[in-house]
């Protein structure tokens, strides 16, 4: 009866769109279980209703609350902020914190990235091991990439490190209350058996084997002005984990955002043209653009994005064949969609699925 009324709580509420699978849970669990940690303990400190990993739970979800409050424990208990996912390397319990509150009230998010990178450098210095950590912008003023390589950790361990960088990226969206959209990405490292956890942070093309982890973005983003100050974060801090992992913190002052949310996920039906959307903002065409362009995004491509988005989720369902999915998409030829999505993801269709 607990499940039964746990089910109905997250349907009848509000957080419903912003519940956890229940998967991400059971591997926070495995982790706590792989070092050790008593996981009923661990569950209780949480107040966590039922235990995933025993139980045949109904429960398809949990609340975004509950979720942070079991990646907090995990990390109190193992002592390591990374909880654990680099065995060789602890953060100690504090570190995070203290690396963004030397980011705020930086000139911009160029200038707070450069201060994460140098705080990150002296927490990070290892005996002999050479440390590559840096942020850089192409001649064309394009695109910015940011990039991290340890040679002392083992090639097994770089999707993980990547990850990483990604969580930094969303961190840094908050600061500025702008998503950015990650346009590729690099990993150190070959690529794994299992990649559920890259193709989560990462729905763009992937290069593995690469010289260093490196995730490049619109270099415009780093112009912006941050907007978060120390009260923001003691607040944003208590669903860290949520937003950094799960799903980023959406932004009232984004244009983005505001433009996702009028788009929707049904894209069988035609999407606003550009002049249906200055209405719908109540922004002139020129205020439009300049908007999207400082952050770093465009209408298109905020188009493309969203169908990229409801395509990767519906390909993660059983039942829906590829051409239903293109269907839903938008794309009346399948052909297409197999081209665009190649081009979105750097797999077709069904190798992603």
């Amino acid at each position: 009866m607990r499940e039964e009324a746990l089910v109905k709580q997250l349907v009848d509420s509000d957080f419903y769109n912003e519940a956890v699978p229940i998967e991400f849970t059971r591997a926070l669990l495995a982790q706590a279980k792989n070092y050790g940690a008593d996981v009923t303990a661990l569950l209780e400190a949480a107040r966590f209703p039922f235990d995933p990993l025993t139980q045949h739970a109904q429960t398809a979800f949990v609340s975004r609350e509950q979720y942070s409050r079991l990646c907090l424990q995990l990390i109190q208990v193992l002592g390591d902020e990374s909880g654990g996912v680099m065995p060789d390397v602890r953060t100690p319990v504090g570190t995070t914190r203290l690396i963004l509150l030397s980011m705020l009230n930086s000139s911009n998010l160029s200038a707070a990235l450069r201060r994460g990178i140098e705080f990150n450098a002296t927490c990070r210095i290892r005996q002999g091991a050479k440390v590559v950590n840096g942020l850089v912008v192409d001649a064309e003023g394009r695109d910015a990439t940011l990039t991290y390589l340890c040679e002392d950790d083992p090639l097994e361990h770089q999707h993980s490190v990547l990850c990483n960088l990604a969580m930094w990226l969303r961190f840094s969206g908050w600061l500025i209350g702008q998503h950015i959209d990650i346009v590729s990405a690099t990993c150190a490292g070959p690529e794994p058996e299992l990649n559920a956890g890259l193709r989560h942070f990462f729905p763009c093309p992937v290069e593995f084997n690469g010289t260093a982890n490196a995730v490049s973005f619109s270099a415009r983003h780093l112009e912006a002005e941050l907007i978060r100050n120390e009260a923001d974060l003691r607040h944003f801090l208590k669903l860290a984990p949520y937003h950094i992992v799960i799903e980023p913190e959406p932004s009232e002052v984004s244009v983005t955002q505001r433009i996702r949310g009028i788009l929707g996920d049904d894209f069988r039906e035609e999407m606003p043209s550009f002049e249906d959307l200055t209405g719908l903002l109540n922004m002139s065409a020129r205020t439009l653009r300049r908007r999207l362009e400082k952050e770093g995004t465009s209408y298109q491509r905020i188009k493309d994005n969203a169908r990229r988005d409801a395509a990767i989720s519906l390909l993660s369902r059983d039942g829906l064949t590829v051409s239903e999915v293109a269907e839903r998409v938008g794309f009346s030829d399948p052909s297409a969609f197999h081209r665009s999505f190649k081009k979105w993801t750097g797999q077709s269709p069904g190798s992603y699925r």
